[in-house]
């Protein structure tokens, strides 16, 4: 038994030994291949949220979010390029008590736009000042809380949208398009409204 276990000791080690003997040497590197073309640039992804007026999209309001590739590499997302939209809208106000700033804004020419106060339950003044060619700021003289107000506006039949955004607490912006990234001046009776939920 013991020989038997010697000799079975002694063939592994010859066939350990025999098959470090015969381990091939790595050969040399071959040489590099030639590199590849360069492929073309992928194009940016744009993102634009715009607010949504009541209506069949969304019967309280709310948000429209447009998605696409920016096709022309200007920055800005065009009608042409918007791959995809969905609709964020506003939950069922009713019952749900607010104060609110509603006015008719008109703007002729280069000047600033004016305003016909209609309403005013938030108690607060708004003075617009047109920034360039369809864009328009109004600056409010209080504070509003961002969180719990939403803005309504109209687009004048002269014009083929309007934009609106609360910039800050203070301040709210307009746009006025006549044709796909056309801004342009001259309305009447834009009916704006500030509503602040409690």
């Amino acid at each position: 038994m013991k020989k038997s276990l010697t000799k079975k000791i002694s063939v592994l080690v010859v066939i350990l030994i025999s098959s470090m003997a015969c381990s091939p040497e790595d050969g040399t590197d071959g040489t590099n291949g030639t590199n590849g073309t360069n492929g073309t640039d992928g194009l940016n992804s744009l993102i634009t949220t715009l607010i949504e007026q009541p209506g069949s999209n969304c019967t309280n309001g709310g948000f429209k979010i447009e998605a696409g590739l920016d096709l022309n590499d200007n920055g800005v997302l065009e009608a042409s390029e918007v791959g995809t939209s969905e609709f964020l809208c506003n939950a069922d106000t009713a019952g749900l008590s607010y104060l609110s700033y509603v006015s008719l804004i008109n703007q002729t020419g280069t000047n600033d736009p004016q305003s016909s106060v209609l309403e005013n339950t938030l108690g607060l003044n708004i003075v617009w000042t047109r920034e360039s060619q369809g864009k328009y700021v109004g600056a409010l003289d209080s504070t509003i809380d961002i969180g719990k107000t939403v803005i309504f506006y109209t687009t004048p039949t002269t014009h083929t949208g309007v934009r609106g955004e609360i910039v800050g607490n203070n301040q709210v912006r307009i746009e006025l398009q006549n044709g796909i990234n056309a801004f342009a001046d001259d309305f009447t009776n834009l009916s704006f409204e500030l509503r602040e939920y409690e």
